[in-house]
């Protein structure tokens, strides 16, 4: 269609370029792009950024093919762009060897990490079905994230227990890379249900699990409790108990709190 109509088809490989194939989610949709983003895994740990793509449509933007180091000269003409960092020479050595690396270990490489976070991630949903906690690791390749039910309170403690004991993790998208060790997966899986333990311990957590098909209809990001829960505003569990929400949205029950004044307490019932 874009061909058709001369439109440029745009991919963004920044997450995915280099890092699920060779080719990126090109190659792993089987769709050729006409001009792709980069970034990350082409750094080698360096900030950058990269516009790759047909002649056709960059030679408006680098002049066309020509050569350093002769009296070659871009046949066509030249958009200037600048900035700060752009073609910085530390990141452009960073840039090569990492290239070069990726290149001389061949497919085989982006093969063997995608398995390696496949195999945590199968490890790490297991503890959470153990342990009958409402998380669920996700997984592309070897980016994975942490998805949880937010009908559920203080799921945010995972994250912190796991900063507590020794892995740093966030509520964002992750990754394997070739600096993870075997050992490192191993204090990862382990870590994980040193925190699952905790959990469980706390008393925060209802005994529920999260089906993979529920992440599988995930929206936004983040997993979407299936049903809606309602709560009617004149049947208060307690006398004088108000109806509102938690900061997540959800309903619940609340009474004022007698050690400070202007403050609630949220109450803690079936329902919630």
């Amino acid at each position: 269609i874009t061909e058709e109509h001369g439109t440029a088809l745009i991919f963004d490989e920044v997450i995915t370029g280099f890092r699920m194939h060779p080719n990126g989610a090109q190659a792993l949709f089987g769709i050729e792009a006409d001009i792709g983003t980069y970034g990350k895994v082409i750094g080698g740990g360096m900030p950058v950024g990269a516009m790759l793509g047909k002649s056709e449509w960059m030679d408006a933007l680098d002049g066309g093919h020509w050569q350093y180091g002769d009296d070659s000269v871009p046949p066509a003409g030249v958009t200037y762009f600048a900035g700060t960092f752009v073609r910085h020479p530390i990141t452009l050595a960073a840039m090569k060897a990492a290239l070069v690396y990726m290149k001389n270990e061949g497919p085989a490489l982006q093969e063997r990490l995608n398995t390696v976070t496949e195999d945590m991630v199968a490890r790490v949903n297991g503890l959470f079905d153990k342990y009958q906690l409402p998380y669920r690791w996700v997984n592309f390749g070897s980016a994975f994230k942490t998805k949880y039910d937010e009908s559920v309170n203080y799921t945010e403690l995972f994250f912190m227990l796991m900063r507590y004991h020794g892995v740093h993790v966030l509520d964002f998208p992750h990754f394997i890379t070739t600096a993870h060790s075997e050992d490192d997966i191993e204090f990862i899986v382990d870590v994980v249900e040193k925190t699952c333990i905790d959990l469980r311990a706390s008393g925060f957590m209802p005994m529920r699990t999260y089906p993979i098909e529920t992440v599988n209809s995930s929206l936004n990001g983040h997993a979407r409790k299936l049903n809606e829960r309602v709560i009617t505003a004149n049947a208060a569990p307690i006398p004088g108990a108000k109806l509102g929400r938690t900061p997540k949205g959800e309903p619940a029950w609340f009474i004022a709190d007698p050690g400070a004044p202007g403050k609630y307490l949220m109450l803690v019932t079936d329902e919630n």
